[in-house]
């Protein structure tokens, strides 16, 4: 959460002002809590940049689980599975989301942070 502390000088308050609100709306996990990853045919144009990964990497402490079939699912550019989310865009790999969103809203609302992120 941001919040903007009003100044007479530098800040004056104002009544209406825009505000930046999303939610994510694509699950992660399914109804049992497994994480969902991503398959190719998800992002056609994806698939292609992980063509010559052959192996998955050693998957790190934080997920334990491997996909039954890797051939059907997107890896990154370090042969990692991708966890289905709309948050970011991985790597270029997968659709804009609330952070691109949010990086535009500050950009047009020239707040001093925007296109540092």
């Amino acid at each position: 959460m941001l919040v903007q502390k009003w100044d007479d000088k530098l800040c004056p308050k104002k009544e209406d002002y825009p505000i930046f609100f999303a939610t994510m709306q694509e699950s992660s996990k399914d109804n049992s809590g497994e994480k969902i990853f991503v398959k190719k045919n998800d992002f056609p144009k994806g698939s292609k940049a992980t063509a010559s990964i052959e192996e998955v990497a050693e998957p790190i402490d934080h997920y334990d689980e491997t996909a039954k079939d890797i051939d059907e699912y997107l890896l990154d550019s370090h042969g990692h599975l991708i966890v289905k989310h709309d948050l970011f865009n991985h790597d270029g790999l997968t659709k804009d989301g609330i952070a691109e969103a949010f990086n535009e809203f500050a950009k047009k609302e020239k707040l001093s942070f925007a296109g540092k992120l």
